[in-house]
């Protein structure tokens, strides 16, 4: 259910930690106010904390930070 992402992709996207984790947050934020009783579902269908969720579409390039 549950998927640990690592996190160096993740920040070599963004730039730094602290913008990493505040990208990330604000992402999970938005999607726990669209749904915030269900778990965030991948492409593949697969359920994910909406963390999880934010991380892994920062690490495909969906989301970037606003300085790019």
């Amino acid at each position: 259910m549950s998927k640990r992402i690592p996190l160096e992709p993740v920040v070599e996207k963004i730039g730094n930690y602290y913008e990493t984790v505040h990208v990330a947050a604000k992402r999970a934020r938005h999607l726990y106010t669209i749904d915030s009783y269900t778990f965030g579902k991948d492409e593949k269908g697969e359920e994910h904390k909406k963390t999880v969720i934010a991380l892994m579409e920062i690490a495909e390039g969906k989301i970037c930070s606003k300085r790019e």
